[in-house]
């Protein structure tokens, strides 16, 4: 039989390493790259944090990990029908950028980026805009704009002004 102390060790113990979330798939408690492939989805779980969302597709999970509020990395991880990590990538490309079109729903958008939290309203309820960092030299965000049916109205790219481009708010 466990004592109360050893217990309460045990939880602080377990308090401090759920803390210590890595921040992506290939840094952290997973080493390597090829690391995380195999994993179950508890020990990704662990590892990672609690997913923003999950999203399932053709029997596949997908785990989606933003990071930071305006963070320029989320994370899909794809969850096989064993509950194994199949396959783990950075989804803020301008290659997936690219494949965003007018008349898209909101939940495809989410689909192919994930969420994220730079978001603001267009005044006279004309829709909403959203707002993706990205990892890039040229200081862009990718930008798009809905209507007020969460359709894409348009999408592309702005860049960022400011002193040294690092992002604070709308800046």
């Amino acid at each position: 039989m466990f004592s109360k102390s050893l217990y309460f060790s045990f939880m602080v113990v377990a308090s401090i390493l759920y803390g210590c979330a890595g921040y992506s798939p290939h840094q952290g408690h997973f080493g390597n790259r090829q690391e995380i492939i195999g994993e179950s989805r508890d020990a990704v779980i662990v590892k990672m944090g609690q997913p923003e969302r999950v999203q399932s597709v053709d029997g596949v999970d997908v785990l989606h990990f933003p990071r930071g509020p305006a963070g320029s990395h989320t994370y899909f991880v794809y969850i096989d029908g064993s509950g194994r990590v199949a396959k783990w990538e950075q989804v803020l490309t301008e290659e997936r950028f690219s494949t965003i079109q007018p008349g898209m729903s909101s939940d495809q958008v989410i689909g192919i980026l994930g969420i994220t939290k730079i978001t603001h309203g267009l005044a006279r309820n004309r829709g909403y805009v959203w707002h993706y960092r990205y990892e890039t030299p040229h200081c862009k965000s990718f930008v798009i704009e809905f209507s007020p049916e969460d359709t894409v109205r348009s999408a592309g790219y702005r860049i960022r002004s400011g002193r040294s481009c690092k992002y604070v708010g709308m800046g």
